[in-house]
This record gives C-alpha cells, sequence and structure tokens, in this order.
C-alpha cells in the first residue's frame, strides 16, 4: 500500500532560498517568512554572503517545515547535504 495516498501527501513542494540577514532580521526569519509567502512545504535556506556557498566545496542549509516539523540543520560536501534533503523528504512524505 502507497503511504503518500492514505496521508493524502501525494506531492510535496520544496523550495529554495539563498538568504542573507540585516541588522534587524536573521537568515531564518526571512526563510521563514519566505516560506509563507511561497507556500512551500519544505523550503531549504542558506546563507550567502562573502565566502559562503558559492565557489564552495561545503554548505550549510536549514530545513524549513510548514508543517511545524522541528527545523533540521546540515552542513558537509554538497553530495552528502543533498542526500540529507532527500532524506528529509522522504520523512516529511512517510516513506
Amino acid at each position: 500500500m502507497d503511504d503518500r495516498k492514505e496521508t493524502g501527501r501525494e506531492q510535496l513542494i520544496v523550495g529554495f532560498a539563498a538568504e542573507t540577514g540585516d541588522g534587524e532580521h536573521s537568515v531564518l526569519d526571512f526563510g521563514r517568512a519566505k516560506l509563507q509567502r511561497k507556500g512551500c512545504d519544505l523550503l531549504v535556506v542558506n546563507e550567502v554572503g562573502t565566502s559562503k556557498v558559492f565557489g564552495q566545496d561545503t554548505t550549510e542549509v536549514t530545513v524549513l517545515s510548514a508543517h511545524g516539523t522541528e527545523d533540521a540543520h546540515a552542513a558537509g560536501s554538497k553530495a552528502e547535504v543533498a542526500q540529507f534533503i532527500v532524506d528529509r523528504v522522504g520523512l516529511e512524505l512517510g516513506v
């Protein structure tokens, strides 16, 4: 039996946001606002700026959920972080 059909979850919308903070709001503050605005189920947020993410071998992300699931953080090689995101999507879908 397909668990996704039992839960009514046949799709999951995952957004990605490269964010910078400012003096008043953090990267995650901007990410949470974007999650609500865009209507995603999950939003993968990473901080960008001088010597962060672009052109680097490693990355850090935080996965925010619209469904109240605890924020999830991952850091490592881009391949490791990509696998973390795939695993997190599977967890959200219950597969």
